[in-house]
């Protein structure tokens, strides 16, 4: 079964995100941009690319935990390990916030 983010609702209710669409990027270069400094900020102040991998920048579980973390409280969108693993660079991640955004 496809996990799909999550959007947080102040009132801490929950709302599965509607079904991924195949097609072109839709993240925006800021948000790619900002999810790039989030990961430095966790994986040793690194200067992270937008289509850096997660893996070969040394990230690890417990730093993709943080930033999973991150992402709830900056953005409100809850993503699942499997599919921020998946995702694999700061623009990918920024595509699932967005679609956790666009289901609110």
């Amino acid at each position: 079964m496809e996990s799909s983010p999550q959007v947080v609702h102040e009132r801490g209710g929950r709302e599965e995100t509607p079904e991924r669409q195949d097609g072109p990027a839709g993240a925006s270069a800021s948000l790619a941009r900002e999810i790039a400094q989030l990961w430095g900020e966790h994986l040793g102040s690194r200067d992270v690319g937008v289509e850096d991998d997660f893996f070969a920048l040394g990230g690890n579980s417990l730093a993709g935990i943080k930033i999973i973390e991150r992402v709830l409280l900056d953005y409100g969108v809850r993503l699942s390990v499997r599919d921020f693993y998946l995702a694999g660079t700061p623009t990918k991640v920024a595509e699932l916030i967005e679609q956790g955004r666009a289901g609110a």
